[in-house]
């Protein structure tokens, strides 16, 4: 009588093909998630990609924007500003004006240009010297690559009485002119919209030195640019059709003023 064939018994756990799989499939898991950390999304490839998804569709709202949904973070923009500022650094320094204009970063993540009267104005006046407007394009350049910013011109001027002029009451009148003539220069040259600036004249009222020396006279005559936060557009726009909606009416011209602007940021 033939005997029985004992039977090999079986290895525990999964075959070793299904442990190669999973080692591959992890692998494979791994690539893509480095994959993933590593990409960045072109935010005008989206938008252009959203547009022709309306068009097509026909589902999305004029004037929307997946992207606007999910505003930038405060790192974001500061870190916009910084990069303008390193830019507008490299353009000064080309001229020579790196010493001159001083460029600075705000708690908030503003910018704040400082630009001292001897190379905008001779003294008394409030038309911008030749020297300026290189100065002031480059300034108008940047501004232009930072949209929906909102743009404050303040003039400052030392304490001294005018001399020699019947065009200014005085030094806010005086200070007032030049901060309109640098915003005006700056919205011709960068094609910025009007309603993101707001001009300030603080006359003599905000000394940065003394004004017993000629040194600190002249370092108090300036003009400075602050660039602050982001704009909502659409509420802009909004803002600016009902200050439009008024003109028609016959009402009294009332422009969108920055200071409105700034519940929108």
């Amino acid at each position: 009588m033939p005997r029985a064939r004992q039977k090999k018994p079986e290895a525990e756990g999964a075959p070793s093909w299904v442990v190669t799989y999973g080692d591959m499939m992890s692998l494979l898991l791994c690539f893509f998630v480095l994959l993933l950390s590593f990409s960045t999304i072109s935010e005008e490839a989206f938008k252009e990609a959203l547009l022709s998804l309306q068009g097509a569709l026909g589902v999305l709202p004029a004037h929307s924007s997946v992207v606007a949904t999910y505003p930038r973070t405060m790192r974001q923009r500061k870190e916009e500003m910084e990069q303008a500022a390193r830019r507008l650094q490299r353009q000064l320094l080309i001229q020579g004006k790196e010493r001159q204009v001083k460029i600075e970063m705000d708690a908030q993540g503003g910018l704040k240009i400082n630009l001292p009267s001897a190379i905008l104005f001779d003294i008394g006046s409030a038309t911008l010297r030749a020297e300026a407007l290189p100065v002031l394009r480059d300034v108008a350049q940047i501004l232009a690559e930072l949209p929906d910013t909102f743009i404050e011109v303040r003039g400052h001027s030392d304490s001294q009485p005018l001399r020699d002029t019947v065009r200014f009451r005085d030094n806010y009148d005086l200070s007032y002119a030049r901060a309109d003539a640098v915003a005006r220069q700056l919205m011709r040259v960068g094609e910025i919209p009007m309603e993101q600036f707001e001009i300030i004249s603080c006359g003599s009222s905000q000394p940065v030195a003394t004004n017993a020396t000629e040194e600190g006279r002249n370092a108090n005559r300036r003009v400075e640019i602050y660039v602050r936060g982001l704009v909502d557009r659409r509420k802009m726009e909004l803002l600016q059709g009902e200050s439009e909606t008024l003109e028609e009416s016959e009402a009294p011209g009332m422009p969108v003023s920055p200071r409105q602007l700034t519940d929108l940021r």
